[in-house]
């Protein structure tokens, strides 16, 4: 299970910054439009077949980086909750933003800008936060009770109902 996807990574980056990363290094470079076109699933008749399948190779490669970022967040996330999480404490975390920070690490392989340490160190802390109870992933997963080493509460069956309550009462 992915916690973000590759429009994701767009929204967050941009189409320039991940032209650069995901671009494998043996190819040409390709335009910022044509990745947005490929992330869409858009036509993209005005461009070539090698730039075409650069832009295929390239939206392989943020993909594979955003499932590798997904793998790394669930074992952290595995020592406390219990996997897979529902959909809306996903959309309600920071999951997808880290998922993200995550794989844009792995994508600048050994030339990783200040910046985007600053982001990972920030993500794992966090992570590790996390991990140690400091911090809630989420108010609605909080609220559910789906803490995996945390407390459990079981009720017993009712003792009293309305009617032995009326007859205790009198």
């Amino acid at each position: 299970m992915s916690y973000a996807t590759a429009d994701h990574l767009l929204l967050w980056f941009g189409a320039g910054e991940l032209t650069e990363v995901a671009v494998p290094d043996d190819r040409p470079t390709i335009s910022a439009e044509l990745l947005r076109l490929t992330i869409a699933a858009a036509p993209r008749t005005a461009y070539g077949a090698d730039e075409c399948l650069t832009a295929d190779l390239a939206v392989s490669r943020l993909q594979t980086a955003l499932a590798e970022g997904s793998r790394l967040l669930d074992s952290y996330l595995a020592a406390r909750y219990p996997l897979p999480l529902p959909e809306s404490v996903i959309a309600a975390s920071p999951l997808p933003r880290a998922c993200c920070v995550l794989a844009l690490t792995l994508l600048y392989d050994d030339q990783l800008p200040k910046a985007v340490t600053q982001r990972q160190q920030q993500v794992i802390q966090w992570l590790q936060a996390l991990t140690q109870g400091v911090v809630e992933l989420a108010p609605p997963l909080a609220q559910s009770g789906r803490v995996a080493n945390g407390p459990s509460h079981a009720s017993g069956p009712r003792v009293f109902d309305d009617n032995s309550l009326r007859e205790f009462m009198r």
